[in-house]
């Protein structure tokens, strides 16, 4: 199961550089505007290494994954960034408010350390969405040349119990966090080293029986694969190509929140009437006049408590759809009772693909949709001249726990765990480590 292992990490040292000048979002939530930003923000921002600037002249030699190498190694010699000198891992909290409620308060804890890899088939690391060719292309070669990994794969556990919580609850409360930083979301981020040998036992101990869900970093995760694969390495040694840098959150813990990603349609063929007509076999059309979303979001919720519900805005009006289960369950029969659960199943599967006649692969290459985390953002796309918008509730973390361990991959963008996890809290840098990697059994 689970294999747990502190290591040497590599950060910045917040006395030469604030880490609020220096630390990103995870490289696919960069966007051009962002990446731009983070440039103009230090010359030692992470950005050069997580998605740096391409350039006319690049060649084999000299790319933006040659640059990503020389820019750590020259952080290093001006010892922005250091490596801990104790074998360590890291607990990890952050708090928040709600982006869709913001007078709502969170806090979510967990921990960074370094994970075993386990290929999928070995029933220890499941995959919770489908992943794209291009980013893990990207990855590769990014990993490839640097040997080094900037972000966490965010890896969830199931612990009823809280064990791992309650020790490094204990650690938090004992003493000053070892640094703090405040994200472009007004999210907190702390982290707190842990290097008594004695502690990494227990947390190693109790995470021993665990199996881990993938919530972020697919394309990383496989992307560590196969570079263990083409490395060569003994899979039962303890050589750093076997290990990637993952932050562990527990299910059961209070914390954990997933965001939906409302869907919107474009370039389709859609016509509202045909639509309207195919959906009454299997949907109860409520024909809604809210003039915000807020009122749409709130009667989908509540329609969504015990039943597939989901809402349609088009140019001329907005439906409530709520499914009837009889239709529904005959239509996708083929799917399992937990799929056929998944709001965002019923919608890529049912209204998507039979209703609209939209092939999986068009989906899966993003030929007709857009994808929002904001109902608002969703909506006003239609506005915009999009065909339809379809809001969804959020999937439950108890249903995405079952299917995943069913073996069900989710279709991609099903889900949206907030807030993301910052990239260069720290670095796992497969040359920086010694043979401490494998200490602490």
């Amino acid at each position: 199961m689970a294999e747990i292992r502190s290591f040497h990490a590599l950060r910045y040292d917040p006395a030469l550089t604030p880490l609020e000048l220096v630390l990103t979002q995870p490289y696919d939530k960069i966007s051009p505007r962002m990446q731009t930003e983070y440039y103009e923000r230090s010359p030692h921002n992470l950005v050069r290494y997580e998605l740096g600037h391409s350039k006319p002249h690049d060649n084999d030699s000299e790319n933006v994954y040659t640059r990503a190498r020389d820019f750590l190694h020259e952080l290093q010699k001006k010892g922005v960034l250091r490596r801990d000198t104790e074998p360590s891992i890291y607990a990890y909290r952050q708090r928040f408010k709600n982006p869709n409620r913001p007078s709502e308060h969170h806090e979510r804890a967990g921990f960074i350390a370094l994970g075993r890899l386990h290929e999928y088939d070995e029933h220890v690391v499941y995959p919770h969405e489908r992943t794209l060719t291009g980013p893990k292309e990207d990855r590769f070669r990014l990993l490839s040349t640097t040997r080094t990994h900037s972000g966490q794969i965010f890896m969830l556990y199931d612990d009823p119990a809280q064990n791992v919580d309650r020790l490094l609850a204990a650690v938090a409360a004992s003493r000053e966090e070892d640094a703090f930083v405040v994200d472009e979301f007004g999210v907190e981020n702390r982290i707190w080293k842990v290097n008594e040998p004695s502690l990494i036992r227990e947390v190693q101990e109790a995470m021993r029986d665990r199996r881990l869900i993938i919530a972020d970093g697919h394309h990383r995760y496989e992307t560590s694969l196969k570079y263990r694969r083409i490395s060569g390495v003994d899979t039962e040694s303890d050589a750093p190509e076997n290990f990637t840098m993952m932050t562990f959150v527990n299910m059961a813990a209070p914390g954990l929140m997933i965001l939906p990603t409302h869907r919107v349609l474009t370039n389709s063929g859609f016509d509202e009437g045909t639509a309207l007509e195919r959906l009454q076999e299997y949907f109860t059309l409520l024909p809604r006049t809210a003039a915000t979303v807020e009122p749409i979001l709130a009667e989908l919720a509540e329609a969504g408590r015990d039943n597939t519900a989901i809402a349609m805005v088009t140019s001329r009006g907005c439906y409530l759809l709520k499914a009837k289960p009889e239709a529904v369950n005959k239509a996708l029969h083929s799917l399992t009772p937990l799929e056929r659960r998944l709001d965002v199943a019923v919608l890529h599967k049912l209204i998507f693909g039979k209703l609209m006649q939209i092939s999986e692969k068009a989906t899966a290459d993003q030929k007709h949709l857009r994808y929002h985390r904001s109902a608002q953002a969703a909506v006003d796309d239609v506005h915009a001249g999009a065909e339809a918008a379809f809001l969804l509730n959020p999937v439950p973390i108890t249903l995405m726990r079952d299917l995943t361990f069913e073996g069900t991959v989710m279709p991609q963008k099903s889900t949206d765990f907030f807030p993301k996890l910052l990239s260069g809290l720290t670095l796992y840098a497969l040359d920086a480590q010694t043979a401490s990697v494998g200490t602490h059994r």
